[in-house]
């Protein structure tokens, strides 16, 4: 009896470390209609640095950021390996066979963000997953979805 107290002491006094680090995970939503469930990170790399603009459906990637803050952050270091500045540096010097690729939209919220997806067929962005709800749609990351151990998208990162 008494150890089973203890395990459960122990295990009660982790779920909030295990809350938090939940609520850290940045999960990649799409407009409900999107018909995929998983994206790698290299498709993602190339949707948020302009260089893939159509999903496999054909309809056209409008990719959907918070202006500031950890989950723009963690998204630009996580996929890109890039600070912000890097980031927006990329766009001034990149050359897309002569024509110029415009940053990916800024929002000011995550319900900003979350709205516009909702509303957007080829929109994809990222909210932490403590703002999703059924407007939209969590796609995996490499196979990984939000909460699950391997799944490597947090703000801040």
């Amino acid at each position: 009896m008494k150890i089973s107290t203890l395990i459960r002491t122990f295990l009660l006094a982790l779920l909030p470390a295990i809350a938090l680090a939940a609520d850290a995970d940045i999960a990649v939503v799409v407009n409900k209609a999107n018909p995929s469930d998983n994206i790698t990170k290299a498709q993602l790399r190339k949707m948020l640095l302009g260089e893939q603009e159509k999903w496999s459906s054909g309809a056209k990637v409008s990719v959907l950021l918070r202006s500031s803050g950890p989950e723009r952050e963690g998204v630009l270091r996580a996929i890109c390996a890039m600070s912000a500045l890097e980031f927006e540096q990329y766009f001034v010097h990149a050359n897309f066979g002569g024509e110029t690729a415009s940053l990916p939209k800024s929002l000011a919220s995550a319900i900003a963000v979350r709205q516009l997806i909702a509303s957007v067929p080829g929109a994809i962005g990222f909210i932490r997953v403590s703002d999703v709800n059924d407007s939209v749609k969590v796609v995996k990351l490499d196979g990984a979805g939000p909460g699950e151990p391997a799944y490597k998208l947090k703000a801040g990162n």
